[in-house]
């Protein structure tokens, strides 16, 4: 870590996480104190679907190659560098969208204007700070989506303790009441929002350099589902929750889309490594033959576990993942 501190894009990224956390001291933490049931009671939700999400990234990520200090800080960064900046952004784009537009446009069209433009934008630049600070280990797109999923994460969680308090406060009956009702409603239909967002924008990060079209398709993917998601529904409540459900399901079936896509591009990409002098330094044919699916490492350890024993199978499984994890870092 010392060797990634000495970059300029650490610096960056230390700068940006002191201008967010600055806004969000300034602007958030007074707000804490006045809706104390009504947040006490919405966090342990905020923090059990966080938790679920984290899960399925971790799962998603079948690159046997995580960077978990890259997650952290991609995390730190949704959370608070990109929260806060975005806070102090959004703040002068509404003032300019209210200009343009006036009323009822600004109102109705002002979040799905600004918040994509302005949110996606800074959870990718911190993301390709990122890319670049570890960019001896940051090499295949599975990697890299986690890295943008948990910079979505953080955004998302911090998101949804500013929509706790203030819907808290809006409940003129029960800060519980309403704190509790908006953090059940996003926890039950946005839960696929920033994270699949800013995951696809990493995921265009990923193919800058090698597939342009693939590229540019996965960033503007994360902005117009941001935007759809933004997008006012109506004002009948059937037709507005139906378009919620098609919102979630069409996010979703991208996601498994994508997610699908790197699982063979990875499977691809094994099948070319292991042909590679780097490969052959680290282990003999045979046991590189087993790696490129999950299939065929099953078979190899359980050929092992048959002919040697349970213990064999193990050191079998163990040494898979280290030599892909090897093979990331050095044939990439």
């Amino acid at each position: 870590m010392r060797a990634r501190m000495t970059t300029i894009s650490f610096w960056v990224f230390a700068a940006g996480l002191v201008c967010g956390g600055y806004v969000l001291a300034r602007d958030m933490v007074p707000r804490f104190a006045e809706p104390g049931a009504g947040l006490a009671a919405a966090l342990p939700i905020i923090v059990l679907a966080a938790a679920a999400i984290a899960v399925i990234i971790w799962a998603l990520d079948r690159s046997h190659a995580q960077v978990r200090s890259a997650w952290a800080l991609a995390f730190a960064w949704g959370a608070i560098g990109a929260c806060g900046l975005s806070l102090q952004i959004n703040g002068f784009a509404s003032d300019a969208v209210n200009d343009v537009l006036d009323d009822p446009g600004a109102t109705h069209w002002g979040a799905a204007l600004v918040g994509p433009l302005n949110e996606e934008t800074i959870k990718g630049a911190g993301v390709a700070l990122l890319l670049v600070m570890f960019r001896d280990r940051l090499r295949r797109p599975l990697q890299i989506f986690a890295v943008g999923a948990f910079a979505g994460l953080g955004f998302q969680v911090v998101e949804n303790v500013t929509y706790a308090i203030t819907f808290a406060l809006r409940d003129a009956q029960s800060d519980v009441a309403g704190a509790l009702t908006v953090t059940l409603l996003r926890a039950l239909f946005g839960f696929q929002s920033h994270w699949v967002y800013t995951a696809f924008f990493a995921l265009g990060l990923a193919l800058l350099r090698s597939r342009l079209a693939p590229a540019a398709l996965a960033v503007a993917l994360s902005y117009l589902l941001h935007f759809w998601w933004n997008a006012p529904s109506g004002d009948d409540p059937m037709i507005a929750f139906a378009l919620i459900l098609l919102k979630c399901a069409v996010t979703l079936t991208l996601l498994g889309g994508a997610w699908w896509w790197m699982i063979l591009e990875q499977r691809r990409w094994l099948q070319g490594a292991i042909r590679t002098p780097e490969a052959a330094e680290l282990a003999p044919p045979a046991e590189l033959a087993t790696l490129p699916t999950r299939a065929q490492r099953r078979a190899g350890q359980q050929y092992l576990r048959y002919y040697y024993g349970p213990a064999y199978a193990d050191v079998a499984r163990q040494r898979q993942v280290w030599l892909i994890r090897e093979l990331t870092y050095r044939v990439g």
